[in-house]
């Protein structure tokens, strides 16, 4: 894990980042159109619906991501 840990830390980062561009995403496709579909009251329940779960996981990943990077700073400096 020595090894790895600014690789690893660098993978959460890009997995809260991943996270925020399906966000993104979702919201693009579910949001209201004049044609038809999901209107202004189901889009904001989907957006929230969304969100919650996903801000969950990025956020864990942004924590988990600072604690590998200073765990890999800390090997450094030290050997």
């Amino acid at each position: 894990m020595k090894k790895h840990a600014k690789l690893a830390s660098l993978g959460a980062l890009g997995v809260a980042g991943g996270v925020v561009a399906l966000f993104a995403l979702l919201a693009w496709v579910s949001t209201p159109s004049p044609d038809g579909g999901i209107d202004g009251d189901h889009a904001m329940i989907a957006y929230i619906g969304i969100a919650i779960p996903l801000i969950a996981i990025a956020v864990v990943h942004l924590v988990y991501a600072r604690q590998l990077g200073r765990y890999a700073k800390e090997q450094r400096q030290d050997g």
